[in-house]
């Protein structure tokens, strides 16, 4: 049976975190799991421990200003961190400049690392993170939740970038209409738990997603999984 993977959740915000690790352990299901704040990414190490889980240093751009004092901690992990998220820019958020800062430094400080895998948010900023990241870089970036214009999404397209994707996006006529001109070598998966409601669980919201991808690119749902596995799996060796 084919696996099933996230390329991007938030397992220490999960209020059900003990059922939710319990069925990525029985699945079981690759999972690579966001920090917002470097001194959560410390904490957490210790929280979850299993093969299938790995911990991404992040800091969310929503929180740069409020925590510029942390950024000192972000650039000591960093060297040793391979799984990079949730980092970015937010157009909707506080301290555009102060993001803009940290988020230059991040890329030019990963852009020569091959090892390294960055989920990076981008709402309402994406020509901007198109620009900071620039065309030549060795680390892997993935678009999480993409929602620009299909002018930027054939950019990042060009330059090689992975899309992690959730079911809200595929309920959003703006991007299912996009949908066709990602290559389906770059697609993967994601659930952005918990700030997707999970109705049916944690494991069928991830299958749910991949039924529907399947249904919108006229493949069948087991097709689809193995070919988003196969993805996850590029990522990773690439990596290595």
């Amino acid at each position: 049976m084919t696996p099933l993977f996230d390329t991007h959740c938030h397992l220490d915000l999960l209020k059900n975190a003990t059922t939710v690790l319990s069925s990525i352990e029985v699945l079981p299901v690759y999972a690579i799991s966001m920090t917002n704040l470097p001194d959560l990414y410390m904490r957490e190490q210790n929280s979850f421990q299993s093969k299938y889980i790995r911990l991404a240093l992040g800091f969310h751009p929503e929180l740069i200003l409020k925590y510029q004092r942390q950024i000192p901690l972000m650039w000591e992990l960093l060297p040793t961190a391979k799984y990079i998220g949730e980092v970015g820019l937010d157009s909707k958020a506080d301290g555009r400049k102060e993001q803009t800062n940290f988020f230059e430094k991040l890329i030019n400080l990963c852009r020569e690392d091959n090892q390294k895998i960055i989920s990076i948010h981008s709402r309402g900023a994406i020509s901007d993170v198109l620009e900071i990241i620039g065309e030549q870089y060795l680390f892997h970036p993935i678009l999480h939740w993409f929602s620009g214009k299909r002018m930027e999404l054939e950019l990042a397209i060009e330059r090689g970038y992975f899309f992690s994707l959730n079911k809200a996006m595929l309920e959003s006529s703006k991007f299912t209409s996009m949908l066709s001109c990602i290559p389906t070598d770059k697609m993967l998966l994601e659930t952005d738990a918990p700030f997707i409601e999970m109705k049916r669980g944690y494991v069928n919201s991830i299958e749910d997603t991949v039924g529907k991808l399947g249904s919108l690119l006229h493949r069948n749902k087991e097709d689809m999984k193995r070919i988003l596995w196969e993805n996850f799996k590029t990522l990773l060796y690439s990596s290595e």
